[in-house]
């Protein structure tokens, strides 16, 4: 048998390499096509898709299902806790650059007038929808919004306490109901409408936390009984032309000095800011906070009506004239 030639093993040898690469492409080529069909598939599929490519390393599965398991957890529970706020004698939390004389306000001749029939009085909300904590409860869920609608259980049913009985003691007063977008504007407006007006109110709650995140409820005394302290605030306006604050301050100092006389554990310090709080339009301005996030609507309407008296005898001895 004859030896084949270099030249015949050559041709043999470059056919065998054309074969080979061939076969190779025609793998690959297949693997690409099975690589999109299978990734291509629907979701239930995706972890045959993952093994057959090794493209998602097995631990990353457990990672999703607690994710999912999270998400669907109720929100955590928030405890409520009690906390005495009060002062007994009329104190001043400063957070301006103001000093302020406390005999000088104790002592100052308070402008504007308390007599006639007209309107005297303007309460309203900047904030109509503060809501309080449930009746009871001693927690709530960490998401609670503290957000009330219903005007008959948010802070507008306070507002309707202090006007009710402003009008049982012959105070004629105004108790905006309508949802307030700008609070200076809705004032200008009734004080155009209403001149007579010398007293404006703005009634909140306040909102207040533990360094740990509980919820606190201010917990007053009304003649035995469970009620939401009170905190009067004043804004000193530095940015109003003209605007002396102080006579909102000696407003504020005198009516905290008689509550306070009557029942030592309902008023907390008096806060003095550097905000305007729309306080510079009528000749007595107030912020009112009754209560916090942590009383209930019962606590604040039983120190409304508290407020309310005073605020009374407060309007009706204000005889001076500016």
């Amino acid at each position: 048998m004859d030896r084949p030639t270099p030249k015949a093993k050559a041709v043999t040898l470059f056919r065998i390499l054309i074969c080979t690469v061939a076969i190779l492409a025609l793998t690959g080529a297949i693997t690409y096509m099975v690589r999109d069909v299978i990734l291509d598939l629907n979701n239930t599929n995706r972890l045959l898709a993952n093994a057959f490519m090794g493209a998602m390393p097995k631990e990353t599965e457990p990672a999703l299902t607690e994710e999912k398991e999270t998400a669907t957890q109720p929100p955590q529970k928030v405890a409520i806790v009690d906390a005495d706020l009060s002062v007994s004698r009329p104190t001043i939390t400063n957070y301006t650059a103001y000093s302020i004389d406390e005999k000088e306000l104790a002592e100052r001749k308070l402008a504007y007038y308390s007599y006639g029939t007209s309107p005297l009085v303007l309460i309203l909300h900047s904030h109509p929808d503060e809501g309080y904590a449930p009746a009871g409860a001693s927690s709530v869920p960490s998401d609670y919004p503290f957000v009330e609608q219903d005007p008959q259980n948010n802070v507008f049913a306070v507002g309707e306490v202090i006007s009710d009985l402003l009008t049982t003691t012959g105070i004629g007063n105004i108790h905006v109901s309508e949802r307030i977008e700008d609070p200076k504007k809705t004032i200008e407006t009734y004080l155009r409408q209403y001149p007579s007006i010398q007293f404006v109110l703005d009634l909140h709650r306040d909102g207040l936390y533990t360094e740990d995140g509980r919820i606190v409820a201010t917990k007053g005394e009304l003649n035995g009984e469970r009620a939401a302290q009170l905190m009067l605030a004043v804004g000193t306006g530095d940015n109003a032309d003209g605007f002396d604050f102080r006579g909102n301050l000696a407003a504020a100092y005198t009516l905290a000095a008689q509550m306070t006389e009557a029942e030592p554990q309902i008023m907390r310090p008096i806060l003095l800011r550097p905000e305007g709080l729309h306080q510079q339009y009528a000749p007595c301005s107030l912020s009112l906070y009754v209560g916090t996030t942590g009383n209930t609507l019962s606590d604040a309407l039983a120190s409304a009506r508290f407020f309310a008296r005073y605020f009374a005898i407060f309007i009706l001895n204000a005889r001076s004239y500016g």
